[in-house]
């Protein structure tokens, strides 16, 4: 009799524990992994802004020195010629990557919202002293894209998560890649996201249009990806800039 008891005691006390721990799982899913998500959050947002406070900055201490027109980039140079004209002289560089990446990058320097693997997008690169990672890129159309990892080599290096794109539009220079040019006027300058099949950058388009399944690059896991675009999720900045530098539900976090 008393075995028994013992025996039903100690089946209770297992499952007590047990039932214990699904609690405190649940607990830490339904609290922690949130509070978690919101903190890279805030680090991504602040990080963003701080990169784009001292690109900017950049720029005009070109434009002032050389006494060119801000926001005027000559898109037609290479990528590591367009580097060391306006910003590698500018920034706090700790490390360059010239030909090769390695230093700065992974072997796959970037993975889409999709889980598409790049490898070979950036040509010349950066290392700041907060460790964040500024590469440069020229596509086969000749359009110019600044692809930062805010975390350097660390993180998961995937679009709209660590890793995102700023785009460069001039429009005296840009190469004509679809019959008629935009009819809306387009500034010139650095531009949040990357682009269409046209060279239109992807802050210029409908809020809508940036997190849907349609336009090719979207902030959307379920979007096409661009041919000759950076990846799905390029355009995850351009989102982010038009929900006035906040992550709000929708994003694919």
């Amino acid at each position: 009799m008393v075995m028994n008891l013992e025996k039903r005691v100690g089946i209770t006390q297992t499952q007590t524990l047990l039932i214990m721990g699904i609690v405190f799982l649940v607990l830490f899913a339904l609290i922690a992994v949130p509070f978690y998500n919101s903190y890279k959050q805030k680090h991504a947002l602040t990080k963003l802004k701080t990169l784009y406070s001292s690109i900017t900055k950049a720029d005009k201490i070109y434009s002032l020195s050389t006494v060119a027109n801000y926001g005027e980039y000559n898109i037609t140079l290479n990528a590591d010629e367009f580097a060391q004209k306006y910003f590698t002289p500018y920034l706090n560089v700790e490390e360059t990557c010239k030909t090769s990446q390695d230093a700065c990058w992974n072997e796959v320097q970037y993975t889409d919202l999709s889980g598409k693997k790049y490898t070979d997008k950036i040509q010349y690169s950066l290392v700041l002293s907060d460790k964040t990672v500024v590469g440069f890129s020229k596509d086969k159309n000749g359009l110019i894209s600044m692809i930062v990892d805010i975390d350097g080599k660390v993180g998961k290096n995937m679009l709209g998560r660590d890793v995102f794109v700023f785009y460069f539009y001039n429009d005296q220079l840009q190469p004509k890649l679809c019959e008629s040019k935009p009819t809306e006027y387009i500034k010139n300058g650095i531009h949040f996201g990357g682009y269409d099949k046209c060279g239109k950058p992807h802050d210029t388009m409908a809020y809508k249009e940036l997190f849907g399944k349609n336009l090719p690059d979207a902030c959307n896991k379920k979007a096409p990806a661009s041919e000759n675009g950076l990846g799905v999720g390029a355009a995850c900045l351009a989102l982010i800039y038009k929900s006035n530098w906040t992550i709000d539900k929708i994003y694919p976090w």
